[in-house]
């Protein structure tokens, strides 16, 4: 949810690249928790997916943590231009 949430202020900053980037990692990590939660379950076949940030895997795990990694880069951007409107109108 907090990467749709970052994906959405970036869009709503016309930072179009940004949002769509972290609305499609939030998307990716809630397709591998419903399919993960659905197997286990036993209401979907398993598939063999990681969960993230919890399962285990050499390059599933690499990939995740690269996949946060971006997601707090876009969420650092987004703070420092909203720091920087309100220092300018302060001044």
């Amino acid at each position: 949810m907090k990467a749709l949430k970052i994906g959405r202020t970036a869009l709503l900053r016309s930072k179009f690249y940004e949002g769509y980037m972290a609305c499609g990692i939030g998307i990716w990590f809630s397709f591998q928790t419903v399919v993960n939660v659905g197997a286990a379950a036993g209401m979907l076949p398993t598939k063999g997916l990681t969960l993230p940030l919890v399962s285990y895997g050499g390059s599933s795990l690499i990939a995740i943590t690269m996949a946060v990694a971006i997601l707090l880069r876009i969420d650092f951007e987004r703070r420092l231009d909203t720091s920087h409107v309100i220092s300018r109108e302060a001044a």
